[in-house]
This record gives C-alpha cells, sequence and structure tokens, in this order.
C-alpha cells in the first residue's frame, strides 16, 4: 500500500514544482509552450528511441497485452464513438477522449509501482511499448490527417505529415534498432538518453505550471465529457481487463493484480501535452489527468487490498 502512495507522491513533487515555478512567474509568459515543445520534439522522441530500441520487442506480444492493451483499446473505441456520434463533437475532442481513457501514466508512476507492489518492473514494458507503438502513432495519424489543408488533395499529403511527426520518428527509430540489433555509438546513444530523460518531468512540470492560477471546476460544457472520462478510466478499462485477464485468460497471483493495476493506472501527462501541441481540448486533458490522478489513489489501493 506504502509504494501506492509513494508513487504519487514522486508525481506530486514535481508538479507542485512547475506549480511553483508558475505562481513565481520565473519562466515568463511562454514558459510553459516552451517546455511542452522541448518534451514533444525532444524529450519524448529520445525517450522513444532509447526505450524501444533496448527492449526486445516479443515482449509486447505477451498474453497478458490481450488484456491491458485490450481493455484500453475498448474503452477508447467506446469514448471515441461516443463522443464523435452520440454527442455530435468533434474528431479531436473524440480523439483526445479515447487517448485520456487508454493512455495510461505507465512511465513515471506505473515503474515505481510495478517495483515497490509488483516486485517486478516487467510488468510496464509491454504496456508502455504497447502506447507508444500502437496507440500514440495511431491517435497522432487521426490528429495529422484530419490537420491536412483542405486544398491539399493529394492522397500522400497525409501520410507525409504523419511521417514528419517526431513522435513517430523516434518510435520508428527504436523499432528499426530493436529489430536490427544496431546500436549507436556511445557519445552518439549518451546524449540521446540524456535529452529523453527530461520528457516524463518536462511533462509532470507543464502540467504543475498550468496550475498556476488554481483549478476550478470544469467549465459546464466539458463536465459531463469529463465524467465520462473518469468512470471509463478508473472502472470500466480496469474491470474489462480483469475479466479478460482472469476469467477469459486464466491469470491469477500477482500476475492478475498487475494487469488489472497496470489498466486502472491514471491519464497520462503526455496526453495533456499532446494536446498543447494539438491545440485542441486543452483544459478538458488538463483536468482528466488531475482528477483521474487524484481518484487513482484510493482505487488503487481497493484494487490492491481486492487481489493483493
Amino acid at each position: 500500500m506504502l509504494a501506492v502512495f509513494e508513487g504519487f507522491a514522486v508525481i506530486a513533487g514535481v508538479i507542485l514544482t512547475g506549480f511553483l515555478l508558475g505562481r513565481s512567474e520565473v519562466l515568463g509568459p511562454t514558459g510553459q509552450q516552451v517546455i511542452a515543445k522541448l518534451v514533444f520534439y525532444a524529450g519524448t522522441p529520445a525517450l522513444l528511441y532509447v526505450t524501444v530500441a533496448g527492449t526486445d520487442l516479443g515482449l509486447i506480444f505477451n498474453t497478458a497485452l490481450f488484456a491491458t492493451g485490450g481493455s484500453a483499446v475498448i474503452v477508447g473505441v467506446l469514448l471515441f464513438a461516443l463522443t464523435r456520434w452520440i454527442r455530435r463533437r468533434g474528431t479531436g475532442e473524440a480523439l483526445f477522449s479515447a487517448w485520456a481513457v487508454s493512455y495510461v501514466n505507465i512511465g513515471n508512476l506505473g515503474i515505481p509501482i510495478a517495483a515497490y507492489v509488483l516486485g517486478d518492473i516487467g510488468y510496464v514494458a509491454p504496456v508502455l511499448l504497447f502506447q507508444l507503438l500502437v496507440l500514440a502513432p495511431i491517435g497522432m495519424a487521426v490528429l495529422d490527417s484530419t490537420g491536412t489543408k483542405k486544398h491539399d488533395r493529394r492522397w500522400y499529403s497525409a501520410v507525409l505529415q504523419v511521417l514528419r511527426n517526431p513522435i513517430v520518428l523516434g518510435a520508428g527509430a527504436g523499432v528499426a534498432a530493436s529489430a536490427t540489433g544496431f546500436e549507436l555509438p556511445r557519445f552518439v546513444f549518451e546524449p540521446i538518453d540524456m535529452i529523453g530523460a527530461t520528457a516524463v518531468p518536462g511533462a509532470l512540470l507543464a502540467f504543475g505550471i498550468s496550475l498556476k492560477d488554481g483549478w476550478s471546476l470544469p467549465v459546464a460544457g466539458t463536465r459531463k465529457q469529463l465524467s465520462f472520462i473518469t468512470v471509463a478510466k478508473l472502472f470500466l478499462q480496469p474491470l474489462i481487463a480483469w475479466v479478460i485477464g482472469g476469467p477469459l485468460l486464466g491469470y491469477t497471483g500477482v500476475d492478475l493484480l498487475a494487469i488489472v493495476v497496470t489498466s486502472a493506472l491514471p491519464t497520462a501527462q503526455n496526453v495533456y501535452i499532446y494536446s498543447m501541441q494539438y491545440k485542441q481540448s486543452e483544459a478538458l486533458m488538463r483536468d482528466a489527468v488531475f482528477i483521474t490522478t487524484v481518484l487513482a489513489v484510493p482505487t488503487l489501493v481497493i484494487i490492491a487490498a481486492l487481489l493483493g
């Protein structure tokens, strides 16, 4: 139980630092945007390359991923359909709502929980790779293709736009390196590794700065959507993951606990960073990260008590 609170304490400390930087205005009026762009264009692509290049791609295809990845896909598709065709919102809001319920905080919260609660950070790798190699590129492909200028009707315009995306480039380079066994020279790899290390704290700092003016109730137009996101993220997804991992696939003990815990993690800060980059649903994603992170504490404690 203590490890769950320790994981959240680490996140809270970095967010608090960002909040204090924002309140003091030492970074100026554009500090948050600069950090967000640094994370998007340099930190995250570098982290993707380092993580994927050093991981056996076979990890992403283990059977437990049918539960963790399957539950993410199911709730993501449900939220996208609900938002786009039932609530009749735009494709951008629908995509980010889907991301908010399927893209979990596996990097900076999942790793300490895996280490201290589950006893093995190997449980994190399949989920991390699935998000980096599947959820992120597909979501960005949708966003980039819908953002293509209407007068440019060349069939390859959307493809080129996606391939220029730094997140996709980082993931693609990592996959190629892992598949071929290619290793960069040390003097090239270490700077990339150092830059990649800025991604997680940078995302948390940018999120903390966004709270500098305090947090108030979401505006009337986003409250219902935020409620759908919160329920789907913290209740529906872990429930589906348990059904698939337990009764269907036969996992028990710590393996089943790992499946449900990783599925119940809150919305990742990266989703908020992406919303800032694409200038889409920024307030909704900020509130989704904040609320799911706060409510994930009792959720994970309850799950650990029931399955631990």
